[in-house]
């Protein structure tokens, strides 16, 4: 398989649409649309290490409780259960997004870093879009009122046996990501965040 070039079909402002021309196994030429949040897509730029976004993973450990968020996603026509997130600015560096994010999002502030992920990929079938988890200690009252008029947002903070519950719970659209990440924490409780060495 080799990526032979791209096409931009679309631009917004946001995210574009590529066409992109790759060689098969047997030599044939093909097409494939994909999503991109950059100029030009990394499958183009090689730019593989780079987050576009992150998502945070609050634990409150005053509360002992895990912090989701319930915010209403256009593409699932409803609410979604999962954690802040959001585009990282030019110039911004990882902790300094997750952190601005986690306080517009919830109100909650970051005293510490556990630790976060590489540069992991939302969805390879049809984005490039690239994200870093960041796991962190958060202090404060959940106050989502400096959320953005097309954030529809409610924090919630769980201990592990609300976390289970919810799991299991009929009719919840849940983020792949917080679903995996609720599930560990269900098992496992505390120690899901402070097992792990400090970044």
């Amino acid at each position: 398989m080799k990526i032979l070039d791209s096409t931009i079909v679309t631009k917004r402002k946001f995210v574009s649409l590529f066409s992109v021309k790759y060689r098969d196994l047997k030599n044939n030429i093909h097409e494939w649309d994909m999503v991109s949040r950059c100029e030009t897509p990394k499958c183009i730029t090689g730019d593989m290490a780079r987050a576009d976004a992150t998502i945070i993973v609050p634990y409150h450990r005053e509360q002992q409780k895990i912090v989701v968020i319930k915010e209403f996603r256009i593409p699932v026509g409803g609410y979604m259960v999962g954690f802040p997130a959001g585009l990282i600015d030019p110039g911004e560096d990882l902790v300094t997004a997750a952190a601005r994010e986690l306080k517009e999002e919830t109100g909650l502030e970051m005293v510490r870093l556990y630790r976060h992920s590489p540069t992991v990929f939302s969805s390879a079938g049809i984005t490039d879009e690239a994200i870093s988890m960041v796991f962190s200690e958060v202090t404060g009252l959940p106050d989502s009122a400096n959320a953005g008029d097309s954030e529809d947002i409610s924090v919630h903070l769980m201990d592990r046996r609300r976390a289970g519950e919810l799991l299991t719970t009929d009719g919840i659209v849940f983020g792949a990501r917080a679903w995996l990440v609720l599930d560990a924490y269900a098992r496992m409780g505390e120690s899901y965040f402070t097992s792990f060495n400090e970044s």
